[in-house]
């Protein structure tokens, strides 16, 4: 009993640190398993979901470092396998664009009012949910400076919303790759911006122990949405999978939008 009491009487004290309440932190970690079991079941969308659910209990300014912590562990597990799938001739572009834009976002992350990221991260969210929906790709000959472009975006999304995602998730759609090359180079390219971004962060005070120490209380969300979403994964057909995952991400969406416009 004793070493249960401590155990929470520390986890109290860490969350205290960033004003979570315990409610708060039973919150994140609903949010962070619902993000984890749809990434395992449908193969993205961890940043898309985690981010606004998070933010319905934080401020940005903690969720963004805190959901690119978590993710950059759960990516961590499949690198050994995927940095000899990916396609590093796309990286090697994307991935230098993507850090030297994320220092950018991250002042844009400290400096606009909570309330107003809140609302842009809902409405990347829903707007990739759109494109994704309608099946949209780039070009396949694009020239190497839209290349670069796409990955200086996802760099400053990173850095402002903790959120890379939609501009390279339409970039390698629109490769004439293999599924298992997109998904293993979307992993690669994950880490390489989360680990930039979080390292910048830690350089500007935004990305702090505590933060890092929460993340490690949440890896048990981490592990039971993977082993539910593989589960998942299993049961249903391509067209299921897809449809349930964009439904999910579109409520989240809408569920983070009205919390900022209704309250």
């Amino acid at each position: 009993m004793f070493f249960r009491s401590s155990i929470l009487h520390a986890l109290l004290d860490i969350l205290n640190a960033h004003a979570l309440t315990l409610p708060d932190y039973a919150a994140a970690f609903g949010a962070v398993l619902l993000a984890t079991t749809l990434k395992a079941f449908a193969g993205f969308g961890f940043g898309l979901a985690v981010v606004p659910l998070l933010s319905l209990v934080m401020p940005p300014v903690v969720a963004v470092p805190l959901a690119l912590a978590l993710d950059l562990l759960s990516a961590m597990q499949l690198a050994p396998k995927a940095r000899h799938d990916a396609d590093w001739n796309s990286l090697k572009r994307l991935v230098p664009a993507a850090l030297l834009a994320i220092a950018p976002g991250i002042w844009v992350l400290a400096i606009i009012h909570p309330e107003v990221l809140r609302i842009g991260i809902s409405a990347i969210l829903l707007i990739t949910v759109a494109l994704m929906a309608s099946g949209a790709q780039l070009p396949l000959g694009l020239p190497k400076a839209a290349t670069f472009g796409i990955g200086a975006t996802a760099g400053a999304l990173s850095g402002a919303v903790g959120m890379p995602g939609p501009p390279v998730m339409i970039y390698f759609l629109a490769r004439p790759i293999t599924a298992a090359t997109k998904r293993a180079s979307l992993l690669m390219f994950f880490i390489f911006t989360d680990i930039g971004t979080l390292a910048l962060g830690a350089m500007t005070g935004l990305t702090t122990i505590d933060t890092l120490i929460v993340a490690l209380t949440l890896i048990p969300a981490l592990m039971i949405g993977n082993f539910i979403g593989h589960r998942l994964f299993g049961l249903a057909s391509e067209q299921q999978y897809r449809a349930i995952a964009l439904a999910l991400l579109t409520v989240i969406g809408l569920v983070a939008f009205a919390d900022v416009v209704l309250l």
